[in-house]
């Protein structure tokens, strides 16, 4: 598989694991979810973002983490909009965390449909030619 994917794949897992990270112990402090949290979480993301883009040296680990506070923001919108007591918003994190840490193990998956699907296309391209020709 194309070495971008693969780091695309690992910067949504990072991002997710990042979400997780910041909404697990607010819910643990027993901050439940409310206004001014997504506000911490969009400030956190917006300094990140400000560091990505001033950072030569560090720019490639920073490019997308700064996508971990806007997620954890958009979770902590809707933990208040479903009014989510402390130990929900800690549950919500565990989720997201979750979610990243699937995706990190179906790498060997994905990696495996590429090879298939490429394999088809250049058998279907070889084909085609042989047709053409």
């Amino acid at each position: 598989m194309d070495e971008k994917y693969e780091r695309g794949i690992l910067r949504i897992s990072v991002v997710f694991l990042l979400a997780a990270v910041l909404l697990i112990p607010v819910g643990y402090a027993g901050i439940g979810a409310s206004p001014i949290l997504p506000v911490g979480f969009a400030v956190l993301a917006a300094g990140l973002y400000v560091a990505w883009q001033r950072s030569d040296e560090y720019g490639a680990y920073l490019s997308g983490l700064w996508l971990g506070p806007v997620l954890a923001a958009v979770v902590a919108i809707a933990g208040f909009l479903i009014g989510a007591t402390p130990g929900e918003l800690q549950a919500l994190g565990g989720i997201v965390g979750i979610v990243g840490v699937f995706n990190l193990i179906l790498r060997p998956v994905y990696r495996a449909v590429h090879y298939v699907v490429a394999g088809a296309l250049q058998i279907g391209r070889e084909i085609q030619e042989e047709r053409s020709s």
